[in-house]
């Protein structure tokens, strides 16, 4: 039997990133400022130096790759132009200042037809680097992006896509096409837009953290959400059929393309845009 069901309860989720992999959204003005200001670990009495470099090149039609950040974020974000453009935000630490800018010196940015790598020298004792990237692509664009430590984002991007962190936020929004994301221990937060997703359809999960799905009025799509540990808060009207559980599946508007997003251990909240 159908069911109708609306949850509205207030959540608060405090997400501590972790220094080096700061949030894409922020300028690069903010980022320098909480880079070099940053003294997280008191004990630690090694000097940093922080810096952004760009690095621009024609796209090549191939899917976009990132891949291979140890230590850091990636974020990608649509534009009109055929070009991507990286910023690269670098942060070394020494012993000394000289030290660190020497380290980030070796750091490099290439983009070799749509493939982005970052090379520098081996981290050893108390000479370390990080690189966070802030890419701007083509909004139509086949997407790969993967990092072990740091926050991951794409925004206003179409493509085939195959995104992965395994220990940070991934935040996606206002994209289409076919899309597979995950994230190990992090939030995972979707903003869809417009009327209908424009593509395959998306499948999506966190194993560990709170889940967030931002749905506009007249919306339309297969959703298909869940949590295996965690409250369940719906900001808005849904209809479900069979028992109502942590599991939701559900027709928004008229249906459409499926929307697969689920966590295993945490909170889902959906709410209205």
């Amino acid at each position: 039997m159908p069911n109708t069901i609306t949850f509205c309860r207030s959540l608060i989720i405090v997400v501590a990133l972790i220094p080096g992999a700061a949030s894409a959204q922020r300028s690069d003005a903010d980022w320098l400022r909480d880079c070099r200001e940053d003294r997280s670990d008191r004990s630690d009495r090694r000097e940093a130096y922080c810096e952004v470099r760009e690095t621009r090149a024609r796209a090549s039609g191939g899917t976009v790759s990132m891949e291979g950040l140890r230590n850091g974020g990636i974020s990608a974000t649509g534009w009109d132009a055929d070009s991507i453009v990286v910023r690269t935000r670098i942060r070394a630490q020494a012993r000394t200042e000289a030290r660190a800018r020497e380290i980030a010196s070796q750091v490099r940015t290439v983009i070799s037809g749509s493939t982005v790598t970052v090379d520098g020298p081996r981290n050893i004792d108390d000479d370390q680097w990080n690189a966070s990237l802030v890419a701007m692509i083509p909004r139509r664009s086949n997407l790969r992006l993967e990092t072990r430590n740091g926050p991951v984002s794409v925004e206003q991007v179409t493509g085939e896509m195959n995104i992965e962190t395994r220990n940070g936020p991934l935040a996606l929004r206002e994209i289409g096409g076919n899309v597979r994301a995950r994230t190990t221990n992090g939030p995972l937060s979707i903003t869809l837009s417009g009327t209908r997703w424009d593509g395959a359809g998306l499948d999506a999960q966190t194993t560990n953290g709170p889940l967030t799905i931002s749905v506009p009025e007249n919306y339309n799509a297969r959703l298909e959400t869940g949590t295996r540990n965690g409250p369940v808060n719906v900001g808005f009207p849904i209809t479900v059929v069979g028992r109502i559980g942590r599991d939701i599946s559900t027709e928004l508007g008229s249906g459409g393309a499926t929307i697969r997003a689920t966590t295993t251990n945490g909170p889902l909240t959906l709410r209205r845009r």
